[in-house]
């Protein structure tokens, strides 16, 4: 079980996000930086926005870690599945889930301050 890539991959991936988020929710930088936070260019434009992003990006990105821990529960189901498909759904959910996280993270932010011009 353990050794099919649809379990695997959210056990493995799940926690960086997780442990990420916790970080960046209880321990913002607080100062506009090019290494480490939420950085897009709606939050870098201001330090109002930069405060306000960086515990609401970590907050979020906990809860796809946990949404996408649950994934691996799919792999129990379909463990019958060949190792490449495996791979692929698994990376593919990861990738969808990380374009809706952003999505909704930059969907906060503009309804928040509305959109940068």
């Amino acid at each position: 079980m353990f050794s099919n890539p649809m379990v695997l991959v959210p056990l493995l991936t799940s926690p960086v996000f997780i442990i990420a988020g916790l970080f960046l929710w209880n321990k913002p930088p607080k100062k506009i930086n090019h290494f480490y936070g939420y950085r897009t260019k709606a939050t870098m434009s201001s330090q109002e926005r930069w405060d306000y992003a960086q515990p609401m990006a970590g907050k979020q990105m906990v809860y796809f870690g946990l949404a996408y821990f649950c994934t691996s529960l799919i792999g129990v189901i379909f463990d019958d599945l060949s190792e490449m498909y495996g791979i692929f759904i698994s990376v593919l959910i990861l990738i969808i889930g990380a374009i809706i996280l952003l999505r909704r993270l930059e969907r906060i932010m503009n309804e928040k301050f509305g959109p940068v011009s």
